[in-house]
């Protein structure tokens, strides 16, 4: 743009400057709040703005009320230790059990043994496979006919 052009422009606008503006430009009457709103209670600083509306009209009363470390009991460091400490409980666990006359049968205790054992196949016990008897194809007088045949006597004992 040439400087001319720029000062044409300056000069259009400087009259609207001595006019008092454009309607644009004007500035709007103000209107009076009421003396108690909840916009006058608000500082002029306008972070925050929705949190403070919120504060005035008092949703966030459920907050307020919820308890504080303030509000509760101290306790002492000495017996918070304790409590988390681990005790023994072998004294009461023997007393029970020794307490208990009364036994399962055997058969009861060997299915809880078995299903506590886990299922991995080293904690299986090994399964005892019982061996089917052998049948022969040949009968003994097979096996005399063959001794006669092979040796032309019998042999005994052997």
């Amino acid at each position: 743009m040439s400087l001319s052009l720029i000062r044409k422009g300056l000069d259009l606008f400087s009259e609207d400057i001595k006019e008092g503006g454009s309607a644009a430009g004007r500035k709007k009457p103000k209107r009076r709040a009421e003396p108690n709103s909840v916009m006058n209670r608000i500082g002029s600083n306008r972070v925050g703005v929705k949190k403070q509306v919120r504060r005035i009209h008092g949703t966030a009363g459920k907050r307020r009320n919820r308890a504080t470390v303030k509000n509760k009991p101290v306790k002492s460091a000495i017996e918070e230790y304790r409590k988390n400490q681990p005790s023994s409980h072998l004294e009461k666990n023997l007393a029970y059990m020794l307490g208990k006359t009364v036994t399962a049968e055997a058969k009861v205790t060997e299915k809880i043994v078995l299903q506590n054992r886990g299922r991995q196949s080293r904690d299986r016990p090994a399964e005892e496979k019982k061996k089917p008897q052998e049948k022969s194809l040949f009968t003994e007088a097979d096996f005399q006919n063959f001794q006669k045949e092979f040796f032309g006597r019998r042999v005994e004992g052997v």
